[in-house]
């Protein structure tokens, strides 16, 4: 529980990416949350191997988009490790672990060591079963960086530049069974910025949702707004929507839209701290 002589306890689960650095950072800083311990996805697919992965990401979703993810995850994340960074990633024994399966034994006793009052997903990619729930003393949440229940599913800021939405925003929901479905606890409703990469979008939305979240742990009561109205959206980004076909991207990148581009993926390794 939250009491006055000390910040609660949080432990993130992230990706090892410059979004997750990003998140990490902010987090970080926040001054009311005590991030006690990150945990890092180094699954893309289940029980699938590098080749394997590399195989079925191309398969489902093409070159492009695979390529996109590679850039921001594996390669940015290493040069950012090159470099000493993200500066915000906990010290100390214990504190960071590589999670192939977040439910699986090892990996409860560690969460279950830090002593979490909050679990909080953020750009992580594997289910969160109930024990793993349970060991948060006060709530296991997730960041999505959309107005839910609008953009469900794994890629929202695609998704949203591929119908041109410029109304969007972050929401903090409980986890539960189902792919961010839980209660919505709040959200904040954002603008985003015209004419942006996916790259660009995800950094500026993920970096207000790790700020939500710090200031919803603090203050839960008075931080973010309700749930509006959003049946001006397109009905299709009503439902669950998963990545991206190899034809969706091809049609996005035909119309002038951006994943990101290797210069902007460079500033961002220099950029980030």
């Amino acid at each position: 529980m939250n009491t006055p002589d000390r910040p609660p306890r949080l432990v993130l689960l992230t990706s090892p990416s410059l979004y997750g650095a990003a998140v990490i950072n902010e987090l970080a800083d926040h001054p009311h949350v005590d991030m006690v311990g990150v945990a890092l996805t180094n699954r893309v697919y289940k029980n699938q191997g590098l080749i394997a992965t590399l195989r079925t990401a191309i398969r489902r979703m093409g070159w492009t988009y695979t390529r996109y993810n590679i850039l921001v995850g594996n390669i940015g994340w290493a040069h950012l490790r090159l470099r000493g960074k993200p500066t915000g990633l906990p010290t100390g024994k214990g504190r960071v672990k590589m999670v192939t399966d977040v439910n699986d034994p090892g990996t409860l006793a560690w969460l279950t060591e830090l002593q979490p009052d909050y679990i909080a997903s953020c750009y992580f990619n594997q289910w969160i079963g109930a024990d793993v729930r349970r060991i948060a003393k006060t709530a296991c949440v997730n960041v999505h960086p959309s107005l839910l229940p609008a953009l469900r599913g794994p890629d929202p800021l695609f998704r949203e530049a591929q119908y041109q939405i410029r109304e969007s925003g972050v929401t903090i929901h409980t986890v539960d069974d189902k792919f961010d479905e839980g209660e919505i606890l709040c959200q904040l409703r954002t603008t985003l910025l015209e004419d942006a990469s996916v790259f660009a979008l995800y950094l500026d939305q993920l970096r207000t949702g790790a700020r939500l979240l710090g200031d919803w742990i603090h203050q839960p009561e008075k931080t973010g707004e309700k749930p509006g109205d959003l049946s001006h959206y397109p009905a299709v980004i009503r439902e669950y929507l998963g990545f991206p076909t190899p034809d969706e991207v091809r049609q996005f990148v035909r119309s002038g839209k951006r994943l990101v581009s290797l210069a902007e993926a460079n500033r961002a390794v220099l950029q980030l701290k």
